[in-house]
């Protein structure tokens, strides 16, 4: 009740919003911090820094100390992981020589030359130092495909409306409708009136609104819905296998699709690596990151797939090398021969 009484640019928002949160929350379980030495409340909160970066591009860790926007807080004194965006003069690079950090509940702090700085540390997104610039996509294109297969699913409900001449012909309609809504045998009283709406047409004339039969193409918009998740999970090392293909595909083109979807998981590791080792050196912390269940799942599956496909080839090549073999000696016994 509450989403059908919002004006129709909020409830647009709130597709959106929610389809956001969706793919913020399957990256933010992507990684897996862990290790001695790691204060709890960066531990217990740690799926900020996989939010943080892939909003942000980077993830700050600092010490809070004071929030002046609320006063005193129980987080004073203790490590925090806030949002993290350089200032500054800014290097060759492009990165500013100072760190900006912010938090949820207001706290601002700003560190100078943060690279060389023991008060601070920076976890970034990926190699690239950018930001996730997927979740907007897909939440955009899910939110406007969830409207279309809304207005198709509103146009089957509509149906051809009858044309009446007056009063009487509308009411002879209308009771025959009724009776047939009822599952009773449509019977018209008036034998004059029947005469005339049936004189020089076949039937009621109507008015189409809509092809009610178009309501069939809602099976292919559910369909490029279920693609658009597989196509956004596959980015990130999930399975991408659907039940659309054009051809039969080889185990060898499956496993490459595989090892294809791993790039961008990799590339996000690495990154949390080299911020994993900037707090340890700067924290004292023995601090590790490694994939979650799901990933390291996956990657199981696939070392599973490419070990089978090796046994298969090793299988498969003493059969070819006697192949190339007999055809050589066939070839040279042709020489001989001649």
């Amino acid at each position: 009740m509450f989403f059908s009484n919002l004006k129709e640019k909020t409830q647009k928002a709130y597709r959106i919003s929610s389809y956001d949160e969706i793919f913020i929350d399957m990256l933010s379980s992507m990684f897996v911090y862990r290790g001695e030495g790691v204060p709890e409340e960066i531990i217990s909160r740690q799926s900020f820094i996989n939010k943080y970066a892939a909003l942000d591009g980077a993830a700050a860790i600092c010490k809070m100390e004071g929030v002046p926007t609320s006063g005193p807080s129980v987080f004073d004194g203790k490590y925090i992981i806030g949002k993290a965006e350089s200032v500054g003069t800014p290097d060759p690079y492009g990165f500013g020589a100072d760190l900006m950090v912010t938090g949820d509940n207001g706290f601002v702090k700003r560190f100078d030359n943060w690279i060389d700085n023991p008060e601070v540390a920076v976890i970034f997104n990926n190699t690239s130092y950018t930001p996730d610039m997927n979740i907007g996509r897909y939440s955009d294109a899910l939110a406007e495909l969830e409207v279309s297969m809304k207005l198709n699913v509103l146009f089957s409900r509509m149906y051809p409306i009858p044309l009446a001449t007056d009063t009487k012909t509308k009411k002879t309609i209308e009771e025959a409708i009724k009776n047939m809504m009822d599952g009773k045998i449509a019977t018209i009283l008036d034998e004059k009136k029947l005469r005339e709406i049936m004189d020089g047409v076949i039937g009621v004339q109507t008015v189409n609104l809509t092809e009610t039969d178009k309501a069939q193409y809602i099976q292919y918009l559910a369909k490029y819905r279920d693609d658009l998740m597989r196509w956004f999970y596959s980015l990130y090392g999930m399975n991408s296998q659907g039940s659309s293909k054009l051809a039969q595909q080889t185990v060898d083109e499956v496993n490459q699709d595989s090892n294809a979807s791993m790039i961008l998981p990799h590339s996000m590791l690495k990154a949390r690596q080299d911020g994993v080792e900037m707090c340890n050196k700067k924290f004292g912390w023995n601090m590790e990151v490694s994939f979650s269940e799901c990933w390291m799942s996956r990657l199981a599956n696939m070392d599973d797939e490419f070990k089978t496909t090796d046994e298969e080839l090793e299988e498969e090549a003493p059969e070819e090398e006697g192949g190339k073999e007999n055809e050589a000696e066939r070839v040279s016994d042709k020489t001989d021969s001649e």
